[in-house]
């Protein structure tokens, strides 16, 4: 019952302009210090600030240590403006083409955003959540039913790193991209669990779990009835 990850092929970072882009955010700032500011390593950030196109999570970080948003530094488009009462209301979050599995997956390409969706304002602060802080990604698979259906919309808090137990995170697994429930071990590991039972859980020992990157927690779930 393997399930792959699949990131179609809509529009990437537009790499014609990114760079330039990202130089001046930079500014006459030192590249290690804007890199610490992302939360990113240092040689990582360096290969994007010399042409190498980011990954989603990189690109989420940078976006948001720069106060600039992804859309912007993505494409070098500014957002569109809405009606300033709607605008009042409700907040758009991004959404990106990239599937995550619910199952063992593969690796995610570099995505921009391909759409918003509107949540209400007073709904996200209700919940303690910051919409510069959200993002869009569609479940693959059925490993998380029922919970997580096959091709559903997940609401992703990238704030949240720390892995808690009980809670379901989007995890990248060396270059798989993965969605799980979490349950802490006695050996300081975690094991990342499927709701559906015929998967068995995956252990990660303490040792691997610096190979694991925490990409964030799933706050919502999109729902069909």
């Amino acid at each position: 019952m393997r399930e792959e990850i699949k990131s179609e092929e809509q529009q990437t970072v537009d790499d014609s302009g990114f760079t330039e882009r990202l130089k001046g955010l930079v500014g006459s700032g030192s590249a290690r210090s804007f890199a610490h500011k992302a939360g990113m390593g240092d040689s990582t950030f360096r290969n994007i600030l010399n042409g190498a196109l980011p990954r989603l999570d990189s690109l989420l970080r940078i976006a948001k240590a720069a106060g600039v948003s992804v859309e912007w530094l993505a494409t070098g488009k500014e957002p569109a403006k809405s009606d300033s009462q709607f605008e009042e209301e409700f907040a758009l979050i991004p959404g990106y083409n990239v599937q995550v599995a619910a199952g063992h997956g593969s690796i995610a390409g570099d995505e921009a955003p391909t759409r918003e969706l509107a949540f209400r304002r007073k709904w996200l602060r209700f919940r303690g959540l910051q919409e510069n802080e959200l993002a869009l990604v569609f479940a693959k698979g059925d490993s998380m039913e029922p919970t997580i259906s096959d091709n559903e919309t997940v609401m992703v808090d990238t704030s949240e790193k720390k892995l808690r137990d009980g809670h379901i995170y989007v995890i990248r697994n060396g270059d798989h991209l993965l969605v799980k429930r979490i349950q802490t071990l006695w050996n300081d590991g975690v094991q990342l669990l499927s709701d559906n039972k015929e998967y068995p859980p995956q252990e990660i020992s303490k040792s691997d779990l610096e190979n694991l990157d925490v990409i964030g927690k799933v706050v919502w779930v999109g729902k069909d009835l």
